[in-house]
């Protein structure tokens, strides 16, 4: 094991580094000529033929009229299905085969056209509500707590403890226990509780572990377990698509639920592996994961969905999350994101925030009702990183809405919700005070304790170290039975890194740290 890297100076500001990158829009996959085209065709012809054609278009546009304003998603609130497409999405499909992307793809240049303005918290709106404006926060320093010298010393003041660590280094090797020889590791098969078949992602599986092994300060370069991220390191970017970019490892099942969900999770692994270390070697891979992400955003509304989007799908907050999560995440890595992606996706959290209130629900078209905890904490965490002030009054009463008694955390009762707590932890460690302390507490403890530190290790039988997905059953909405006993014990150590995952968007007796230049990164 080499030594790790010393500390960072912090009275030596680091260097600036700026990275830009040209990409030529990607090519249509398939030429296809709309139905008014082919109208026109037929009628320059004349005869039966534009007739039938006429017919048979309208009917068309008939039933998608149809479908378009009366069939709802009936997965709202429900992030993560055990299927392809939702209802909602099948039903504003028009039976076309959208290329995969919707516009141009600049990375590093700016936005092909300036956004409005953005209004600053004093500006009030016509129904007397107030919007901040778009500026991403500092990255510059975000990974500086996961050195391994620096996270030893001050571990307690960041909210970690010893018991912890030993529950994370535990689960560590049980994740490593579990890692192919090629480098991968899977969901669905392997060890005892795995998760459903047919939300199956080698890509996902390998970004998860991969993403814990990071947050404890292990790389490809350095710490315990450099072998294994290089191996993992090495598989993703085998598997990944040349020409587009994607890292999904099922390209030809295109629409599987867990397609985006991991494409953004091996995004953020490529690019904190890049950040961590400044290993060139992969950046291209970085770029161009990073280059299918926003190729795949919607080129009006700014959400993410399980498939490259088009202008007649609906992103949603599930995905949307993670997305912007691997953009910010680019940010640190060097790569320059365009100010207009941010100021959409924006658009798109203020199109599934429940009006009057700072709750949000799944989809733009999801009920009110169907407004949680969760994707209210995922999409509070998404405006943090878009510049929000913490004393932003829609996010003090998401804050009150999310700790309230009974969304505390709590392991059994079906009210454990790891889902949650991954999300709600980290958006209270940007806040910090006595809500992250409570919290924080009260999530470690109940993890740690639930850990199972006996048990078999041998393969095919391994739980040491593990969280079982299933018992006790938990909420409902926290998914652990389908995405089985991996997803649920990288998300349990996620939760425990949190205290120096990230260092916290905020400082004390400060506001906001907001870096105006609002794209790009301060490395």
């Amino acid at each position: 094991m080499s030594s790790p890297e010393p500390p960072p100076n912090p009275e030596q500001k680091p260097k600036r580094r700026r990275f830009t990158i040209d990409f030529e829009p990607l090519k249509d996959r398939l030429q296809i000529r709309t139905w008014v085209e082919r109208l026109k065709r037929d009628l320059s012809t004349g005869g039966y033929g534009a007739l039938v054609s006429l017919a048979v278009h309208g009917v068309l546009m008939v039933i998608l009229g149809y479908i378009l304003f009366t069939v709802r998603d009936e997965g709202d609130g429900d992030p993560l299905q055990a299927s392809w497409s939702t209802p909602g999405e099948k039903a504003a499909k028009s039976g076309r085969k959208f290329s995969p992307i919707a516009m141009p793809i600049n990375i590093g240049a700016g936005p092909a056209t300036a956004p409005a303005p953005a209004k600053t918290p004093s500006e009030g709106e016509a129904d007397g509500s107030q919007k901040v404006g778009v500026a991403p926060v500092d990255v510059s320093q975000a990974l500086q707590s996961r050195n391994p010298r620096t996270r030893s010393s001050n571990l307690e003041s960041l909210g970690g403890n010893s018991n912890a660590e030993n529950a994370i280094k535990l689960g560590l090797m049980w994740l490593i226990r579990q890692q192919k020889t090629d480098g991968h590791w899977e969901l669905h098969q392997g060890y005892p509780d795995p998760g459903f078949s047919v939300i199956r992602t080698d890509t996902g599986a390998t970004a998860l572990a991969m993403l814990a092994l990071l947050g404890h300060g292990n790389t490809h370069k350095n710490g315990d377990h450099s072998e294994a991220v290089g191996k993992g390191l090495k598989w993703l970017r085998a598997i990944q698509d040349p020409q587009t970019g994607d890292l999904h490892d099922l390209r030809q099942e295109e629409g599987r639920n867990g397609a985006f969900y991991a494409h953004a999770m091996a995004t953020i692994v490529l690019c904190e592996a890049l950040a961590l270390t400044g290993d060139d070697e992969l950046r291209p891979s970085a770029e161009k994961a990073v280059k299918y992400l926003l190729a795949s955003q919607h080129p009006d509304n700014g959400g993410w969905k399980y498939r490259p989007i088009s202008k007649l799908m609906v992103g949603d907050l599930s995905v949307t999350g993670w997305a912007l999560m691997a953009l910010h995440t680019a940010r640190m890595a060097g790569i320059e994101i365009p100010q207009d992606d941010f100021v959409r996706a924006s658009g798109f959290l203020d199109s599934v925030q429940v009006k009057g209130l700072s709750r949000y629900k799944y989809e733009p078209t999801s009920p009110d009702s169907k407004a949680s905890p969760a994707l209210t904490a995922e999409a509070l965490l998404c405006r943090q990183w878009l510049g929000w002030p913490k004393t932003f009054p829609e996010m003090v009463q998401g804050v009150k809405y999310v700790t309230a008694d009974e969304n505390l955390p709590a392991w059994g009762g079906g009210r454990r919700n790891v889902y949650a707590w991954y999300y709600t932890s980290q958006m209270l460690h940007n806040i910090g005070g006595p809500e992250w302390k409570r919290w924080n507490t009260a999530v470690r403890d109940a993890i740690v304790k639930n850990q199972i530190t006996g048990g078999s290790g041998k393969a095919g039988n391994d739980t040491r170290g593990s969280w079982h997905p299933m018992s006790p059953p938990g909420d409902p909405f926290e998914h652990s039975e389908k995405g089985g006993r991996l997803y649920m014990t990288v998300l349990c150590i996620l939760i425990l890194e949190t205290p120096y995952r990230h260092k916290p968007i905020y400082s004390e007796g400060e506001v906001a740290i907001s870096n105006p230049q609002t794209s790009g990164s301060d490395r």
